[in-house]
């Protein structure tokens, strides 16, 4: 039987582990209770630099639950399910933040954004016109501004959108060039082609730009430079099948059919669906009295789902250059 001094100390033990549990306990729940909404915010913020954005929107909830007005909250979360391609969620957060910030620029900017996808050119617009109205300056909505011009084709507001892109912030580069494209389109070459460098002078290894200057070039007659462009795009990405068909063009009309043979059919190794390189290739062959190739290849362009009028239209001039193999 144990001595009462044994029964004594084993109560004491006893006692003391209990005040370690219950000391414990209260160390837990005050290291729980200093858990702020701004505690639960960076911690999202640090999930969602790992990627994963589940756990990160579990605790910006909790954060919001914290504190129902955080908006920067509520901003991350739009974030997070506009990435997550969950819109209606993404635009019910956006809209949160501005019923605590109403003039919020990055709120009323991704709303805009939103609304372009959906195709609401209408909201789009007057989303980003009330974000100028307190944000005057502001490059990146000017320049969605004119997408949403673009996308209703209305040219002359889309390029004014995007000089006022360009003038606020003369390193916004996808304003230049799509200002650039725009003017291509409307046959404002010279325009164009000011703009496609101004590209050039902030990213000269810009894929996108070398090959659509190189285009503006052809409309102008310069072979020269539509060659210097084309090649300077195929040393950035020497599988661009789209800009060997351009050397094969720019050959073609300096009168160099053995070069633009050579890249139109390059043009049709890397892209064997690439419709217009098999047409080109057929009149080169044509040029160059190949007229069996040439049939070849006007038939191989009728296999590539043209519309109907272009194909009666190649079927046609087949008929004749099988006539000429007659004569």
């Amino acid at each position: 039987m144990d001595s009462p001094q044994q029964l004594g100390i084993m109560y004491i033990g006893a006692g003391i582990g209990v005040c370690v549990l219950v000391v414990a306990g209260i160390v837990i729940a005050y290291r729980f209770s200093k858990r702020t909404p701004e505690w639960y915010y960076n911690k999202a913020i640090d999930l969602y630099k790992t990627r994963n954005k589940d756990k990160a929107l579990a605790l910006l909830n909790k954060a919001l639950a914290k504190d129902p007005e955080f908006a920067d909250a509520y901003y991350n979360m739009g974030l997070i399910y506009q990435q997550k391609g969950e819109r209606d969620e993404a635009k019910s957060c956006f809209e949160q933040v501005l019923t605590i910030r109403p003039e919020d620029l990055d709120a009323l900017y991704n709303l805009a954004l939103l609304a372009y996808e959906a195709e609401d050119f209408d909201e789009a617009e007057t989303l980003l016109k009330t974000a100028l109205e307190s944000h005057p300056e502001d490059s990146d909505c000017y320049y969605t501004l004119g997408l949403v011009h673009e996308a209703r084709k209305e040219a002359a507001e889309a390029i004014a959108a995007y000089q006022q892109a360009v003038e606020h912030n003369p390193n916004n580069l996808n304003a230049f060039l799509f200002m650039g494209k725009l003017q291509d389109q409307t046959m404002q070459l010279d325009e164009a082609i000011e703009n496609f460098k101004k590209v050039l002078e902030l990213d000269p290894y810009n894929l996108e730009a070398n090959y659509d200057i190189s285009i503006s070039l052809a409309k102008k007659g310069d072979w020269d430079g539509t060659i210097t462009y084309s090649e300077k795009a195929i040393s950035i990405d020497p599988n661009y099948a789209k800009a060997y068909n351009q050397l094969g063009l720019a050959h073609y009309c300096k009168e160099q059919m053995n070069e633009a043979i050579e890249y139109y059919q390059k043009a049709i190794q890397i892209d064997p669906s690439y419709a217009n390189a098999y047409n080109n290739l057929g009149y080169a062959y044509q040029k160059a009295n190949r007229y069996e190739d040439a049939i070849r290849m006007f038939e191989a362009y009728l296999d590539k789902g043209i519309d109907e009028a272009e194909a009666t239209e190649i079927r046609e001039h087949i008929e004749l250059l099988k006539k000429k193999l007659l004569e």
